[in-house]
């Protein structure tokens, strides 16, 4: 058996024994829930929006997001999660959509786009590679409308050791070994053969660091970074777990506010990352195959192309550079999105043939024969240099994003080039700041 094997094995095994404890666990940690709730109150499409609770163990959210009137479907790799979830959400005169065991791995039984929200509020703290977690994110990604969000949790990295601190604390010299590990690597696999002790707890520890990049190389927009116990993690036993009424409300919205704060989420034990599908990356690849199709040529140009270069930034528009007779083919092609008709547009620093289009609330700007103005002529402005970006199968034509940073720079968006310059490469750079390589956006 290889080790993913044995991992889901253990994992099974782990949870089919401890359901009853994971279930009672939020009890325990009212704050991790609390804050939790809030997060997905925020982010989450109205109800009865379709939500996929993966890995959502014994159905704690599951069932509250459905007594809010959510469609949920329930998907666990234990079958004694599964069991208990189906017991709870009777006892609380719920119905969830479904209840199907699996892996987050793998989600070949529901189809691309079918949920409007995907949880993944256990899964990638079980899988020990990175590998594992990126294809975790790529079947959330798959099964997850354009502009869904998704909720994704992992354990700390340094929540093992502060655990061990407080409940055993000879761990470090008991267990050395294992302690280096888990500091050094994040892993914890003590439990993959089981033992007398009965099923042992395989997790991967995540380093604050690394979570937000593992969800934007994987094509999502990151919106928030929280460590779920704000600022009493660990020591909530016996003080704010016993409050209630305007007490408890109040350390609510103290640890809700604090969540964000980068500077606890080394000492927190879960981190939940709030991320989204973006939607302009389904319009961009239909936009891309029909103009190709079309013989139009473009180029695509502004916030979109550090986003296509992998420059980890929300993209709030599309921005489209094509010559004059580009921008009415362009319209030719969607006219059913048309909300300013192209037309010649003169302006005090631009002029174009200007016309803008929605896309299912996804604005696209297109541009022909671009122009700024230089004291009282007019000199063209539209990037030279070209590049194909493969957007989830679908070649796109963007501009380099060496130059797109150098307009950042000539437009006095400094902060902007700053983002992207890390990510440039240097040679290209410097041949186009030498001359070496023509450009107009200088």
């Amino acid at each position: 058996m290889d080790q993913s094997s044995l991992t889901r094995d253990a994992v099974a095994r782990f949870y089919d024994a401890e359901a009853e404890h994971e279930w009672a666990r939020m009890d325990r940690h009212r704050t991790e829930f609390a804050v939790t709730l809030r997060a997905l109150a925020e982010h989450l499409p109205p109800a009865p929006a379709r939500v996929l609770d993966c890995g959502g163990g014994p159905g704690r959210y599951a069932i509250e997001l459905a007594r809010q009137g959510y469609a949920v479907t329930l998907f666990d790799l234990a079958a004694g999660n599964l069991r208990l979830a189906c017991e709870k959400a009777n006892e609380a005169g719920v119905t969830l959509a479904g209840y199907k065991q699996g892996t987050a791995t793998d989600l070949g039984r529901f189809a691309d786009d079918s949920f409007d929200a995907v949880l993944l509020l256990g899964p990638l703290y079980h899988l020990l590679e990175e590998a594992e977690r990126a294809q975790a994110l790529a079947e959330a990604g798959r099964v997850l409308q354009p502009g869904g969000p998704l909720f994704a949790a992992f354990i700390s990295r340094y929540a093992g050791h502060r655990d061990a601190a407080r409940r055993e604390p000879t761990w470090l010299v008991t267990e050395p070994a294992q302690a280096e590990t888990l500091l050094t690597s994040g892993r914890l696999v003590g439990g993959l053969e089981g033992g007398e002790g009965g099923p042992g707890f395989v997790a991967y520890m995540a380093h604050p660091t690394e979570v937000a990049p593992l969800f934007w190389r994987a094509g999502f927009e990151v919106l928030a970074v929280l460590g779920v116990e704000g600022l009493v993690s660990i020591i909530e036993d016996g003080g704010v777990n016993t409050l209630i009424g305007a007490a408890w409300d109040a350390w609510l919205d103290v640890n809700h506010r604090a969540a964000a704060d980068p500077s606890i989420h080394g000492c927190v034990e879960h981190l939940l990352v709030v991320a989204r599908k973006p939607r302009w990356r389904a319009v961009l690849r239909r936009i891309a195959r029909q103009l190709d199709a079309a013989g139009v040529h473009y180029r695509v140009v502004g916030g979109a192309v550090p986003a296509l270069h992998r420059v980890p930034l929300v993209v709030n528009d599309i921005d489209i550079e094509t010559d004059a007779a580009g921008a009415y083919a362009f319209q030719a092609q969607f006219p059913d999105h048309v909300r300013q008709p192209v037309a010649f547009c003169t302006g005090d620093a631009y002029r174009s043939h200007f016309g803008r289009f929605d896309f299912v609330g996804v604005t696209v700007e297109v541009m022909g024969d671009l122009h700024r103005r230089e004291g009282t002529g007019w000199m063209p402005t539209a990037a030279k240099t070209e590049a194909l970006v493969n957007l989830d199968g679908v070649p796109v034509r963007v501009a380099t994003l060496e130059e797109e940073t150098l307009a950042y720079i000539r437009r006095g968006r400094l902060a902007r080039a700053a983002e992207c310059l890390p990510h440039c490469d240097h040679a290209r750079l410097l041949a186009l700041l030498r001359g070496e390589r023509a450009t107009d956006v200088l």
